[in-house]
């Protein structure tokens, strides 16, 4: 039996697993699975909910334009409605942590250390909800985070390593 793990998911490494052409989506994938297969815990910052909406209807409108020259009507409804597939499938499998004006103050701590605010708020949130990792294929975050943190490829070989 493995351990028991939670790991926050930073905005980048869900759209890694939601939109498959991103350089991310097999460790995504990976990771998805593996910590499911583990029945670890998955979790996202709620700020991260509405960027995963926001960018993965856009990724899906970019990728209809380059695709077709334009971005038909049904085009853009097929991408909102992918987007709320998205969301859907985020509390569906991963645990939402809420961040309030506590949490505002200690990401702009962070500041000094780490200069991208939504950045910050994620590893405000990694604090809150005391996980284990934040899991980010951020390289300047990876380099500068205050808590543990882990690219998605590294956290497929700590559960890798766990599962055997």
């Amino acid at each position: 039996m493995s351990q028991q793990l939670a790991l926050l998911l930073d905005t980048n490494v869900w759209l890694d697993y939601y939109l498959p052409w991103r350089s991310g989506y097999a460790a995504a994938q990976r990771l998805i699975v593996s910590a499911f297969e583990q029945n670890q815990t998955l979790a996202y910052a709620v700020p991260s909910i509405k960027d995963v909406f926001y960018m993965s209807a856009a990724e899906h409108k970019r990728a209809e334009r380059a695709a077709t020259g334009a971005l038909s009507d049904s085009g853009a409804r097929a991408a909102t409605a992918a987007a709320w597939g998205c969301v859907n499938n985020m509390q569906e499998i991963a645990t939402a942590i809420p961040l309030d004006h506590t949490d505002v103050w200690m990401a702009s701590k962070q500041r000094a250390l780490h200069g991208d605010f939504e950045d910050d708020l994620v590893i405000a949130a990694a604090m809150r909800g005391k996980v284990d990792y934040l899991v980010t294929n951020d390289d300047a975050l990876l380099r500068h985070c205050p808590v543990a943190a882990l690219s998605a490829s590294d956290m497929c070989t700590v559960l890798e390593q766990l599962g055997s």
